[in-house]
């Protein structure tokens, strides 16, 4: 059983992979807004919604500190390693071994965080205290809610695994499962039930399940990845574990400074929690169809290139993935800006969801949204130590970073109350992205003057771009027809006008993604194609 190499290490197989993942997180991102839209209705802004988020944060945040902040990026790189060494057999041994370490632990950790589920929500939202009821409430809906993280950690570590063996399909298709499971639990198992909100928490453990069980049979297809196993001694395993501690730390700075949040705006009026969340929710709609989506497919090109010596490879994959995280977040950033509140109103703003949580959301997403781009970047320059094996750099950086945010937090919720708290989150992201560029450019990986310069290109022409949507969005549309209309005719507008500066201008990054268009427009193109003579379904390189 081989590999097929079809040519991920180049910047068009970033730009390829990337686009699959992108492509398919759309369809989730578009699915989670439905989800969002339906909690919103349904549940609106208040105490009940505000403790099933905060309930739902938690084995949330787990599983980005653990699953996506520490196991996806140390298990990668070694994953890589192993498959380059022992070729598939090998990489199944190593997959066997993690797996069952992680599900044993998982599990003991699961059941002591459903025993203290009382103090970790008293620790995560001491401001509840003021209100038993909802204290209760929220303890109940935590301890429904831990199993995910066993569930969601697993299903990274068969994420990782599939992403490096060049399946990207169904590992990014798969969250669509949890938007579905909670729109159903919300929609049909809610009414039934003596507590309504206890079918949205049921949904989401659905969720977890099924993403989990979409996983499975692509590893069991991909070889021996799935025959039970306990034997420990693999020195990879080890290794793999000595690397997860930093970078628990080190990949989560954003979601630690989340949770910081959380615990500040517990003692903010009730709904803030909610108004919070909601604004965090657009923030996180661009960063996954794009950022996440080219993160998760630079991770394993950069861990495939140190792998093979090729420190040019790694360092043209860093320069080139920067730019086009820029090209993108920059304009998405100042759209989010301009159109704020008609997009909230449009989105959220029926059933229980009223005016004022609205407006109280829109004010919380221009402060989160001026983090965008820094945040977009941390996940690419992070996984570029993670490639080397280096966790601890990005943890120390995040570290310090927190420090800076949790200061700038206390210090701007007094005067901006919710909203301080999302700018300080924003300054988080801006001090860990410039600690960490500095250190990537001492070590000779990245060039800062050309970054910034490309940098400031790509703001000045999203600024134009904003300057001529303002007038657009200077006076609210009525009803939500007339938002309907506002929203599509800005980002119509938008795009267009950002499009058509980068052709002016001859932006650099349109070429991968032209050459990519042009090859998917003539595969199509191509008559008497046999079925099965491309490359496979689930991904631009898969396991023959």
């Amino acid at each position: 059983m081989s590999i097929k190499k079809t040519g991920t290490g180049s910047q068009n197989g970033v730009v390829r992979d990337a686009s699959v993942v992108g492509s398919l997180t759309l369809l989730s991102r578009v699915a989670g807004l439905a989800r969002d839209q339906v909690t919103a209705y349904c549940f609106g802004a208040g105490p009940v919604a505000d403790a099933f988020f905060v309930a739902f944060r938690i084995p949330n945040f787990l599983r980005r500190l653990l699953a996506e902040g520490a196991l996806t990026p140390a298990f990668v790189p070694v994953f890589a390693q192993k498959l380059k060494e022992g070729g598939t057999e090998g990489a199944a041994g190593l997959f066997r071994g993690a797996f069952s370490l992680l599900a044993l632990f998982l599990a003991g950790l699961t059941a002591l965080g459903m025993v203290l589920a009382p103090q970790i929500v008293a620790a995560l939202a001491p401001g509840f205290g003021k209100n038993p009821e909802q204290m209760a409430l929220t303890v109940t809906l935590a301890r429904i809610l831990f199993p995910y993280i066993l569930l969601m950690s697993l299903t990274a570590l068969a994420m990782g695994a599939l992403n490096t063996l060049g399946h990207f399909t169904v590992p990014a298709l798969a969250p669509v499962a949890l938007n579905l499971a909670m729109i159903l639990g919300a929609v049909w198992l809610s009414p039934r039930l003596e507590r309504p909100i206890m079918g949205l928490a049921a949904g989401a453990l659905l969720g977890g399940v099924l993403q989990l069980g979409l996983q499975l049979p692509l590893l069991w297809r991909a070889g021996s990845f799935l025959r039970p196993s306990l034997d420990f001694r693999n020195p990879a395993i080890w290794k793999m574990l000595r690397l997860m501690g930093p970078a628990a730390l080190g990949g989560a700075a954003y979601q630690v400074s989340v949770l910081i949040n959380t615990q500040l705006v517990s003692f903010l009026p009730e709904g803030s929690v909610s108004w919070l969340y909601y604004a965090d929710r657009l923030v996180q709609f661009p960063m996954g169809i794009f950022s996440l989506a080219l993160a998760t497919a630079v991770l394993p090109d950069m861990a495939r290139k140190i792998a093979a010596n090729d420190p040019a490879g790694f360092r043209e994959t860093l320069r080139s993935s920067l730019g086009l995280q820029f090209l993108v977040t920059f304009p998405a950033m100042v759209g989010l800006m301009a159109m704020s509140r008609p997009l909230v109103e449009l989105l959220f703003q029926r059933g229980n969801f009223d005016p004022a949580s609205s407006r109280e959301t829109a004010r919380a997403l221009w402060a989160y949204v001026l983090g965008l781009p820094f945040m977009s970047a941390v996940t690419i320059l992070a996984r570029a130590f993670y490639s080397v094996s280096d966790t601890k750099t990005p943890a120390v950086v995040a570290a310090v970073s927190l420090a800076l945010g949790l200061l700038a937090a206390l210090v701007l919720m007094g005067p901006l109350r919710h909203v301080g708290l999302a700018l300080a989150s924003s300054l988080t992201s801006m001090a860990n992205f410039a600690w960490l560029a500095a250190i990537l450019r001492r070590q000779g990986h990245l060039a800062l003057r050309p970054l910034a310069m490309e940098m400031a290109r790509y703001l000045s022409w999203s600024i134009l771009m904003g300057l001529a949507l303002w007038p657009l969005f200077l006076r609210p549309a009525a009803g939500s027809q007339g938002r309907l209309v506002q929203v599509v005719l800005g980002l119509a507008l938008g795009l267009g006008i950002y499009l058509v500066l980068s052709i002016f201008f001859r932006c650099p990054h349109l070429a991968p993604l032209r050459r990519l268009a042009l090859r998917l427009r003539g595969r199509r193109a191509r008559p008497g194609k046999a079925p099965g003579s491309g490359p496979p379904d689930d991904g631009p390189t898969g396991v023959a």
